[in-house]
């Protein structure tokens, strides 16, 4: 059996999915989120956060066209679903972070919760990497190149989890003061970042209803 397509398959698959989910870009929005947490907790969120997505984008890697058509979900609705919640996010972290910082001071399982939303989803299995997964899966000529997507999945989510990691050691270096106006910085790109993905989505719903009307 020749291994070369296999392994050329595989690394186009890393390359894309580390491209848009983007580890090390992702550090400061990782600060940012965190901001306010000490070293333990920061860890388990981190861990969950880098876990729960990796396991939601290989099982919509797998059934996502299914489950999408199940829930008549299109991809352009999840693009402007997800724009709108990290547009949210950036003005919360703009603001001061109020909303954040009122969920996670009662207990260490709210400050966990934020693992799930909105590190987990959107940030790291947002709909660029949800459509991705789903699009490379579905180009998988057989079974390896099928199971080489999914590889190229979690070695990234290794790479998210090691980013996290160093995150940690960077926030110590910037101190409070520096990681506040990282955060706020971020806050406006992530907003930038927010507004592409509406106005992706209402472009797709709008050439869809063109396309229609033809």
């Amino acid at each position: 059996m020749d291994v070369n397509p296999y392994i050329s398959f595989f690394f186009a698959s890393l390359t894309t999915m580390f491209v848009i989910i983007d580890p090390p870009g992702n550090i400061p929005m990782f600060i940012a989120f965190t901001e306010g947490l000490d070293s333990k907790l920061r860890d388990k969120v981190s861990k969950k956060s880098t876990l729960i997505a990796a396991t939601l984008l290989i099982f919509v890697a797998i059934t996502g066209k299914t489950v999408l058509e199940f829930f008549h979900i299109s991809l352009d609705g999840l693009r402007i679903a997800g724009g709108i919640l990290l547009f949210v996010i950036s003005v919360d972290i703009l603001l001061g972070g109020s909303r954040k910082k009122s969920y996670i001071q009662d207990s260490d399982i709210d400050a966990e919760s934020l693992a799930v939303f909105p590190i987990a989803l959107p940030l790291y299995s947002g709909p660029g990497a949800i459509t991705a997964a789903i699009v490379l899966y579905s180009q998988a000529f057989d079974l390896i190149a099928k199971i080489a997507v999914l590889l190229s999945i979690v070695v990234v989510y290794i790479i998210v989890r090691l980013t996290h990691v160093y995150s940690d050691k960077l926030l110590n270096i910037l101190g409070g003061s520096g990681a506040n106006i990282i955060s706020r910085l971020m806050a406006i790109f992530l907003a930038a970042i927010a507004i592409e993905y509406v106005f992706e989505g209402i472009e797709g719903k709008i050439l869809q209803i063109l396309k229609m009307m033809t």
